[in-house]
């Protein structure tokens, strides 16, 4: 019985070491896979920070490049402010050539300063017979207003339209209240345009029956109409108003 007692402590000794074989074995394995998951896991971040890197990179070349387009649009507004300041000035010179010109051939000339321009403007306008072009930086129509002189020229230009003459209107494209002159024009039949957004058309001139023209400062506001000073010339040449309407033909 004590033999057999002995056997039996025996086996269980040796099953405890078999054991413990067995715990080694499963220890290494999960040694294995602890290294295996610590290489992934550097991997990985590796390439986040290489990732980021190149982020950072390609923000700061974007931003340099943003800078350097800056600097070219604001340069190239700079050169058409000077390419718009030549053009302006060159239409000047040719328009006193032509005025130059026209004094020697006997045109006829008349000084209108302040409220004179309005009655004169408005005669001719209701006499014009074959036709009327009007380049104008500031045209302002208010209907509701029963005195605003800007209105009589207005509603003057629909009146000759209506009687058969040929009426031709270009306003400046970048002032908001241009918009109700136009809208009123193109409602009753006048052909009305704005100029080109890219450029400023400052000119305040009238061409009536290819002969007489005004020119000067006054816009077609109660302001410049009745209460500014302003000075414009009414010029009786049949070359000057040839020149003037193919100018206007020209920007429009």
């Amino acid at each position: 019985m004590l033999l057999i007692v002995f056997l039996v402590l025996s086996a269980g000794c040796l099953g405890g070491t078999q054991t413990a074989v067995t715990h080694t074995q499963n220890h290494t394995i999960t040694l294995t896979e602890t290294t295996t998951r610590t290489v992934t896991e550097t991997y990985t971040q590796t390439v986040t920070v290489e990732n980021k890197t190149t982020i950072e990179e390609l923000n700061k070349t974007l931003s340099e490049y943003s800078e350097r387009l800056s600097d070219l649009n604001l340069t190239l507004s700079e050169r058409e402010a000077e390419l718009a300041d030549i053009k302006a000035k060159y239409a000047s010179c040719l328009l006193q050539l032509a005025l130059d010109n026209e004094s020697r051939n006997g045109a006829e000339f008349k000084l209108l300063t302040d409220r004179e321009y309005y009655s004169e403007v408005l005669r001719a306008i209701e006499e014009a017979s074959d036709s009327i072009y009007v380049m104008m930086f500031s045209m302002k129509y208010d209907p509701d207003d029963s005195f605003d002189w800007a209105n009589d020229l207005i509603r003057a230009l629909v009146a000759a339209k209506n009687r058969g003459v040929d009426v031709h209107v270009l306003l400046e494209d970048g002032i908001e209240s241009n918009e109700e002159a136009y809208s009123y024009l193109r409602s009753h039949g006048v052909d009305v345009s704005f100029d080109s957004p890219e450029t400023t058309l400052h000119a305040k001139v009238i061409v009536i029956d290819g002969r007489l023209i005004f020119l000067g400062s006054h816009n077609w506001s109660e302001s410049a109409l009745y209460w500014n000073h302003e000075v414009s010339l009414m010029i009786a040449s049949e070359e000057l108003a040839e020149r003037l309407i193919g100018y206007f033909k020209s920007i429009r």
